[in-house]
């Protein structure tokens, strides 16, 4: 695993005309339903198959900070040590992991795989990292970090709703759709409309830098009971293995910390539980009920944004890894 922390120095663009010798695996679904096991058993099968070797690479915002691994669900230890994971574990915690910072790190990666005969698996759930991917993005100036601070800093000082209000006098065609508790999205909005100068939504229209590349698109679904079933294990394991002290421990590390794991599902709710706010009961219905709203939106991305994806309609360790028709993804020099 690369558990190293990158430096912040700019990423070189790749070139322009690349373009990739075989398709890429991408390994989607909604949270729970069973990603990074079926994304091992796609690199396992395709080593054991073809002789084709695989690594997988990170596509779940989350996943990319190198701390609180219980509340993200970071793959375990025995994962890794199967089959090579790319892009897990490599920002600072106040490190904001945007699309673009992704979309570059992982084409890299999907480069360099390229160059080694090797097949790329993108596996996770965030859509605005998918949809970059897939469909380009608009290739928005950077935002420097202090401006961000202070976006944030004024958040804070105004309040949600009064921040909110100026947010629509900047870019109200995309306040028009967005929700006022969507914190990162709306300080996002915030930030490029005010160092540009422009909105978001004009960006946009802009049009996009396109995809560079052939990818094979699996959308894990299973049914919405096993589903539910599976998220409230999940939370109470969670639990089980020391997220509270988890917590305490990178709160002693980052003492009020405001960055982007704080908006993560679960960093609240088990805040508040440290902190005698609420009981572990509580802690867990709240954190089910954010997961499962998340999880509907999460569904109606990929219904929207990804018609043509192959639908595996199982979880990781029995869903059908056939469907992906592997005898084409070999590359020319593997042996059968």
């Amino acid at each position: 695993m690369e558990n190293q922390r990158r430096n912040r120095s700019p990423q070189k663009q790749l070139p322009s005309d690349f373009r990739m010798k075989a398709p890429s695996l991408i390994i989607t679904g909604p949270t729970a339903s069973g990603k990074t096991q079926f994304a091992l058993r796609c690199a396992l099968a395709l080593q054991e198959r073809y002789g084709t070797e695989a690594e997988i690479v990170n596509a779940d915002g989350p996943q990319l900070h190198d701390e609180l691994k219980i509340i993200t669900a970071f793959p375990a230890d025995t994962v890794f040590g199967r089959v090579r994971h790319r892009l897990y574990g490599i920002l600072c915690p106040n490190e904001n992991p945007s699309a673009a910072l992704w979309l570059n790190l992982a084409m890299a990666q999907i480069q360099r795989l390229q160059n080694e005969n090797k097949i790329a698996i993108l596996c996770g759930g965030t859509g605005f990292y998918l949809g970059a991917l897939l469909n380009g993005i608009s290739p928005i100036p950077k935002i420097p970090q202090n401006f961000r601070e202070e976006v944030a800093q004024k958040f804070r000082k105004l309040g949600r709703e009064e921040f909110f209000r100026e947010l629509t006098q900047l870019d109200p065609d995309l306040a028009a759709t967005l929700h006022p508790n969507n914190t990162q999205r709306i300080l996002r909005a915030y930030e490029v409309a005010a160092h540009t100068g422009i909105p978001l939504t004009e960006w946009w229209r802009r049009g996009k830098i396109g995809r560079r590349g052939d990818f094979r698109v699996a959308v894990l679904r299973p049914s919405g009971d096993e589903l539910r079933e599976r998220c409230l294990a999940r939370i109470h394991k969670m639990l089980e293995m020391g997220a509270v002290k988890e917590m305490a421990d990178f709160l002693g590390r980052y003492p009020n910390y405001d960055g982007p794991l704080s908006r993560i599902i679960g960093y609240a709710e088990i805040l508040d539980l440290m902190e005698n706010r609420i009981t572990e009961s509580e802690c867990v219905c709240r954190m089910d009920v954010r997961t499962r709203r998340y999880i509907k939106r999460q569904i109606t991305w990929f219904r929207n944004q990804l018609p043509t994806a192959i639908e595996i309609h199982d979880f990781g360790e029995t869903a059908d890894i056939d469907a992906l028709s592997f005898e084409d993804l070999r590359l020319p020099n593997s042996s059968i």
